[in-house]
């Protein structure tokens, strides 16, 4: 059988698109020859004729049994259901002209001739499995049904010129098919006789493309109920490359980064007030801008979140207005102020508020340096300048991290004192009177701001960012009404490794 399934699907691949325009004399032929009248037969002995009836009877027996058997062994399409209902699908087949040839010759022996003018190579057959065709050749009318409402055939009918030659449909088991029966045998050869007959007067001719798209529109379109939550392959390997693409995205390449930076930053306090004498609290103030220079080191826990610290370098002053200043004994000290000199002192206070100094009030130090420009009160500012060394430690979440990144930066910093020294300005004149002596050596900053970055390569960054500190436990005296804080634009590039 297997022998047999291999010679059917050769000469089916070798036949498949074969096409052959037979003559307009052919035609002719066949058309008169169908048309004659049977010639009178001499007369023969009674047993030949009844050996003549039993070949007759023997070739149909044949030609139905060779019809059944290659209907039989041609391949079914089927689909099974879970009840084991089967519809089948006959593949299309070519039609066997020699069986033809012979069944017109028994019909007709005077046309047998110019039957055998028509060559297999002249003759092209359509042959499909439409099973509504063959319900119309045989007069009747089936209905087949499966048991799950899923599984649908849908059929398409033939055109006039085709000729369909299939087998009858059955429902049956693959394992177990069933014998056919004797008038099964007798139907199938009554309607190959037919069939054989409409093909003698109506031989077609079409070109491949047609034969092909006619194929195809009356092969049987079976719907298979379709698996919605069954992944397929191309899906499963999808989703495992978005699974480790998301992993690969969450692990940096370079975690580490040092980034030396530098800033101007503006102090200020956020309510007025003064850091060094409550008689200045409703004096104006204006913050000055200085400058903050140092290097971080941050590590990267994912690419949104990473972790830094560093030093810094900071730099910070204020200027109060509105005051006046003269030289004095130490008694007009103020306590917030350890003064540079021991004799004589340059006393401060808001205008209009001063006495003038005795007459004969050096306007030098002991050793010589200048503390005032000329006796008198002088009108002029005070400035506070202070030093800090910073050590932040702060998270960097990334809101954007292409090529341009976004970040958002949140941190405390531990800032420790190194200088303070306050002075006083009048016209050009600057000199230094002492240091504040409430500042506390150790204090504090929340840090808050905005981090821009652009990758100029995947390892050199350059970045700006806007940070806002406010500190925190700066002076010693709790009473003193001053909130300091300060603004700053760090600018830098970092390296990643």
């Amino acid at each position: 059988m297997k022998t047999k399934k291999h010679l059917d699907q050769l000469f089916k691949e070798q036949f498949k698109n074969f096409e052959v325009s037979p003559p307009p004399v052919v035609w002719e032929n066949i058309s008169a020859a169908l048309q004659k009248k049977k010639k009178n037969r001499k007369i023969v002995p009674i047993w030949y004729k009844m050996a003549g009836v039993a070949a007759l009877f023997l070739l149909f027996f044949s030609v139905g049994n060779y019809f059944f058997n290659n209907n039989i062994s041609k391949t079914p399409i089927t689909i099974e259901e879970n009840n084991h209902n089967e519809v089948e699908r006959t593949s299309p087949k070519l039609l066997d002209t020699d069986a033809l040839v012979q069944k017109e010759k028994d019909t007709n022996p005077n046309s047998e001739k110019d039957l055998k003018k028509i060559t297999p190579e002249e003759v092209q057959v359509s042959s499909t499995s439409d099973d509504k065709s063959l319900k119309e050749n045989q007069g009747q009318k089936e209905t087949y049904k499966t048991s799950k409402p899923k599984s649908k055939v849908n059929t398409t009918p033939l055109k006039e010129n085709d000729v369909a030659i299939t087998s009858e449909n059955k429902k049956q088991k693959t394992s177990t098919p069933e014998k056919p029966s004797a008038n099964t045998i007798l139907e199938k050869e009554k309607t190959e006789s037919a069939i054989a007959e409409k093909i003698s007067k109506e031989i077609i001719t079409t070109s491949p493309d047609k034969v092909d798209a006619e194929i195809l529109e009356t092969e049987i379109a079976v719907l298979e109920p379709k698996e919605e939550n069954k992944k397929s392959i191309f899906d499963a390997i999808q989703e495992k490359e978005d699974a480790l693409a998301s992993t690969e995205k969450q692990t940096p390449d370079n975690r580490w980064e040092v980034s030396p930076n530098f800033a101007p930053v503006y102090y200020n306090s956020l309510n007025g007030g003064s850091s060094i004498d409550s008689q200045f609290s409703d004096n104006t103030k204006s913050g000055d801008v200085n400058y903050s220079y140092g290097v971080k080191v941050s590590y990267a826990v994912n690419k949104k979140l990473s972790v830094r610290t560093g030093i810094n370098k900071v730099d910070l002053s204020y200027v109060t207005n509105d005051i006046e200043f003269s030289a004095a004994s130490p008694t007009a000290a103020l306590k917030s102020i350890n003064y540079n000199t021991r004799g004589v002192i340059v006393a401060v206070g808001n205008r209009g508020t001063l006495n003038p100094p005795p007459s004969g009030t050096p306007t030098m130090a002991d050793d010589g340096s200048i503390i005032v420009p000329r006796s008198g009160v002088i009108p002029g500012t005070m400035s506070q300048n202070l030093d800090y060394f910073e050590i932040p430690l702060e998270l960097k979440y990334a809101l954007l991290n292409k090529r341009f990144g976004l970040n958002m930066i949140g941190g405390l910093s531990t800032l420790i004192l190194s200088a303070n020294e306050i002075s006083v300005n009048s016209d050009g004149f600057q000199t230094n009177i002492g240091e504040a002596n409430n500042l506390n050596p150790l204090s504090f900053s929340t840090n808050v701001g905005l981090g821009f970055d652009y990758k100029i390569t995947k390892k050199i960054v350059f970045n700006l960012e806007p940070m806002f500190k406010y500190q925190i436990n700066a002076y010693t005296d709790s009473n003193i009404d001053f909130k300091p804080y300060y603004l700053g634009v760090y600018t830098g590039f970092s390296y990643r490794f």
